[in-house]
């Protein structure tokens, strides 16, 4: 099997998006779900941590000032939000602009339950790491599996039914 190029990735990417934004303008849950003012939307992964003890979630925050930075969480939900600002940019004549600023805003919902009480979050080098531990559970259950008896009854004379 041939390995996905890079541009496909991106562009099987771009598509997504912009399906979740039509499907969003036309449901109208755009102007529910997401605030007006928000301006952008880090790039975000999420992941169980190596020890499978933890949900990782990974923001993409540069040029962001870690103390705008706003997170609450829930079981299943995490909400982050913030802003990043440029000071410097009324005097400048722009080639080309790429850089988002502004207001941004993320909602996730997590496929597993959480503790949000145990969470910590760190800012370093531009990322932003929130750390989720995962609730403690009673562990593997087994569940023992009853065969019916696979013997064919038989009537009187011993022949089967």
């Amino acid at each position: 099997m041939k390995p996905k190029r890079r541009r496909d990735t991106d562009n099987l990417h771009q598509l997504k998006v912009e399906a979740d934004r039509l499907l969003l303008e036309l449901t109208g849950a755009d102007r529910v779900f997401r605030p007006a003012h928000t301006a952008f939307r880090p790039n975000t992964d999420v992941y169980l941590s190596k020890s499978r003890e933890a949900l990782i979630i990974k923001l993409e925050l540069a040029g962001i000032d870690p103390s705008s930075v706003h997170l609450e969480a829930e079981e299943r939900m995490v909400r982050i939000r913030g802003e990043r600002v440029d000071t410097s940019r009324a005097d400048k004549v722009y080639q080309q602009m790429e850089i988002d600023y502004g207001f941004f805003e993320r909602v996730l919902s997590l496929p597993v339950d959480v503790n949000p009480q145990e969470a910590t979050a760190r800012y370093d080098d531009g990322f932003l790491e929130v750390i989720l531990p995962l609730p403690p559970h009673s562990g593997l259950r087994r569940i023992p599996v009853n065969v019916r008896d696979s013997e064919p009854d038989t009537d009187e004379k011993g022949s089967a039914t």
